[in-house]
Formats: structure tokens, C-alpha cells, sequence
């Protein structure tokens, strides 16, 4: 099935109250908790029973806001319940809605809610709380997302399934990581050094804190990040990847960093279709909310390309910082060939690789977090051959539906070539991230660290 066209974030009641138009109804909706076994049986002329056929598709918005984040995923909650929602009859397509959000900035441990929007028979929206999930529920946990979605294949039986995650990220890197490495490195590894095995100089590991010193902390958005009152929680890759039991149509990602081969990779097997961004997203998200049914819900079939058309271009006709956006559209079936052809790149340049030259590969990155570099900018600037670079751009464009990256980002730094992906550089870590690198999936496929 060809869901791209080739033309064109926690609901509580607090937050329900926000929506002027919007009523609520908490009553069992009968109709959607029909299972497979109770439907009714299509008959053909000749009276024998016909599988059901479903044709409705279901999105699924998951916001894990139980952050700094919690402000503007609940203005894209609210931007959601303006757009074009379906009505809820039987047939009609779905838009649910997981939602944990901070009330305030004393991350008191708050419930997480599974909502159904829609529009009733008198054109007004209309918000179901199907369930209710303890305070103490974690939502960027695998169990909990896998619940989430089991309970929503088993209850909304559909044709397809897609979600848009939306929480901060920081790419493959371990939990809290980004944030601040100097106290990372310091607290699993005090002796640590700055030197390789090899006895190569890494680059220097940043110091500060992100969450106090970033003057942009504010404005943009491990896998999620949950501030429990036990501490922060997020998810590895690995944990994301294990927290998905069905298979979905398409996977955006309305967050920071998912746009290296490290996070993409591993969910080539979750997903037809992967949104990501390279580097950071401003708060405000990617996505325009009042009008993303409008494409999701497009004829019949999801219309990717156009959403990512349009959400690309209503950054770059921004001025100033704010016009800051890298966007990718992938299809997930070219993704075993790319880490083939990377393989066998890693191979031939690896004494290159070992001592890339930082510097002049182009960055994804700010506050000198050097952790994420252009994927295809890379192999050129460590001198791999004209032959090579065309096998790689090829698998490149194989997975790119669309990309697109403003002139800059935050004006920290500028995109002067943009091949869509990101990856990690060996030389840019350190003895310990290396070590956990070697653990990452993409890692075992091409062989970049041994």
C-alpha cells in the first residue's frame, strides 16, 4: 500500500476545559468496543460468511509532556481538537490521544489519559476518556506504550494504524546524556579519560547543563523524557523499539534527534514510513495540528510528502531564529541496504573515520553537543571515492521520500548540505559513550566501533 501522495502531544480534564467548544463525554462508546469476533458477518448471495473489512485507519498521538515540554504539547493537543475530526460512527476513521502532562513546573506525579477525540452529530467536539492510568504510570516506559497500543489494536480493529510521538529526545545517546555530559561521564565512569584505545584524542566532553545554561532550553524539544518524583525517566532505543507490538504505517517523530541511522534503523521493521529531524525541534513542533487530519486522513490514504511539504515550508518562510527546521520522510524497506552500503564505507575508511576531521563535516548540533553528524557529509569529508559516494547517495534516495533544512538553525549554525540523516562519529565520543555505542543496533550492522 502507497500511503505518500506524490502531489501534494496528556489530555486531562484541566486541559478539556481550555477547548471552548469542546464537551466531554465519558460513557463507554459501544460501537468502538466491538472485537473482531462480534462483528457482524457480510454475506454474499450465496449466503456464505465473508471476513469482515475494516477501512477505517486510526492516529495516534503519544505525548510524553511530564516535562518543560508539558505547555506546548498541550497547545498541539488543543490545535488537534480544532482540526478536522471524524464522527464515530463504525466506519469512521480515529484519533486517540495518550497523553501525561506536568501541571505547573513542580512535577507532582500526575495521571496519564487515553482519549478519544471526535465530532458528535451536532458538529461538536467531543473528548471520551477510554482510560485512566495511576500517577505513578510511566509514560516514556516501553510496558506502558506497549499497553497503550495493545489496548488500542484490540479495541479499534482498523485498517491501519499511525502515530506521532512527541516528548524531547536525544538521539541514541543513554539517558540524560545530552543534558550534561561532563557529570554523566563523572558519575558512571570518575577516572575516565579523554583518550581512545587506539591512544587518538577524542573531542572534548562539553561542560554545563543544558536544562540551566541553554538559552534556547525553552525552545526546543534517550527517547522522551518522564520527570518522575523519582527521578528522570527515559527510554533507550532498544526500549522504544520493544514498546511497539503492532505494526504501523508510519511513525513521526515530533522531537529532537530522530533523524540518526542509530534511531531510524532499529524501527525498520515497526514501520512503512519514519518522520524524523536530524537536529533539535523547536517547542513549538513540527507539525501544524489544526491541520494534520487533513493529510493523515487524506482520501483514503495518508498523504505524507504533502504534510511534510508544509510543515517544512511553514518554518522556512519564517525570519530569524524561528525559521530553524530539519525534516526527513523515510521509507523504512530501503534502511538494510543503507547499513549494507555504510558497512562496507566503514570498512574502507575506517582509518579515515578514526580520525575524521569534525570540524568540517556539517553538524546537527549546538553547545558544542558534537554527537551528530550529516550521515552522507561525513564519508565525503573522509575521503571516500566518487564511486562510493554515488552507491551511498543512491541508498540514500532510496529511503528519502522528502527532506528539507532551513538555511540554519537557532543562527548557531549553519546547513550547507543536507542528505536527510545523522549519525555518530567514534572520534566525537569518548571511551565510555563509545562503549555504549557498541551496544546500539546500527552499530552491529556496519561496524563502526569494534
Amino acid at each position: 500500500m502507497d500511503i505518500v501522495k506524490k502531489t501534494s502531544r496528556f489530555l486531562s480534564a484541566a486541559i478539556i476545559l481550555m477547548i471552548a467548544s469542546l464537551s466531554v463525554s465519558c460513557e463507554k462508546d459501544e460501537d468502538f468496543n466491538i472485537t473482531k469476533g462480534e462483528q457482524p458477518p457480510i454475506h454474499n448471495y450465496t449466503g456464505v460468511k465473508e471476513p469482515y473489512t475494516e477501512t477505517r485507519r486510526v492516529l495516534i498521538l503519544y505525548e510524553c509532556g511530564f516535562n518543560d515540554l508539558s505547555f506546548y504539547l498541550s497547545n498541539n493537543i488543543d490545535s488537534l481538537s480544532k482540526s478536522k475530526l471524524p464522527g464515530n460512527g463504525r466506519k469512521e476513521d480515529v484519533v486517540l490521544v495518550f497523553s501525561k502532562l506536568a501541571k505547573g513546573s513542580t512535577y507532582k506525579d500526575t495521571p496519564s489519559y487515553l482519549c478519544r477525540l471526535y465530532t458528535d452529530d451536532a458538529g461538536d467536539v467531543v473528548s471520551d476518556t477510554l482510560k485512566t492510568y495511576p500517577a505513578t504510570t510511566v509514560a516514556t516506559s516501553s510496558a506502558t506504550m506497549s499497553d497503550v497500543l495493545s489496548y488500542i489494536k484490540s479495541t479499534y480493529p482498523a485498517k491501519g494504524y499511525g502515530m506521532i510521538y512527541s516528548s524531547h529526545g536525544s538521539g541514541w545517546l543513554p539517558a540524560g546524556y545530552y543534558t550534561n555530559p561532563s557529570a554523566y561521564e563523572r558519575n558512571h565512569r570518575p577516572t575516565s579519560g579523554k583518550k581512545m584505545s587506539n591512544g587518538l584524542l577524542h573531542a572534548d566532553i562539553p561542560e554545563g547543563n543544558m536544562e540551566t545554561d541553554d538559552p534556547f532550553a525553552g525552545m526546543v524539544r534517550s527517547i522522551g523524557q518522564d520527570r518522575m518524583s523519582t527521578g528522570d525517566v527515559e527510554m533507550s532505543v532498544s526500549e522504544f523499539v520493544e514498546g511497539i507490538p503492532i505494526h504501523l504505517d508510519y511513525l513521526l517523530f515530533d522531537m529532537c534527534f530522530a533523524g540518526g541511522v542509530e534511531v531510524v534503523y532499529p524501527l525498520r521493521n515497526k514501520a512503512d514510513y519514519l518522520g524524523v529531524s536530524p537536529a533539535e525541534v523547536l517547542a513549538y513542533g513540527m507539525f501544524d495540528y489544526t491541520t494534520i487530519t487533513d493529510y493523515l486522513f487524506h482520501e483514503g490514504e495518508s498523504d505524507l510528502r504533502g504534510l511534510f511539504e508544509y510543515s517544512f515550508n511553514r518554518y522556512d518562510r519564517l525570519e530569524g531564529q524561528r525559521r530553524s527546521a530539519t525534516v526527513t520522510l523515510l521509507r523504512t524497506d530501503g534502511l538494510d541496504n543503507l547499513a549494507a552500503v555504510c558497512k562496507d564505507l566503514v570498512s574502507t575508511y575506517s582509518s579515515a573515520i578514526a580520525r575524521a576531521p569534525l570540524s568540517s563535516i556539517q553538524g546537527y548540533f549546538r553547545a558544542n553537543r558534537h554527537y551528530f553528524y550529516d550521515l552522507e557529509d561525513t564519508f565525503a569529508k573522509c575521503g571516500a571515492s566518487e564511486e562510493d559516494m554515488g552507491r551511498l547517495r543512491k541508498a540514500i534516495d532510496d529511503c528519502i521520500v522528502y527532506k528539507g533544512s532551513t538555511p540554519s538553525f537557532l543562527e548557531e549554525f549553519d546547513i550547507n548540505t543536507y542528505s536527510g540523516l545523522s549519525m555518530y562519529l567514534p572520534c566525537g565520543g569518548t571511551t565510555l559513550l563509545n562503549s555504549l555505542f557498541k551496544d546500539e543496533e546500527w552499530n552491529k550492522a556496519v561496524g563502526l566501533v569494534k
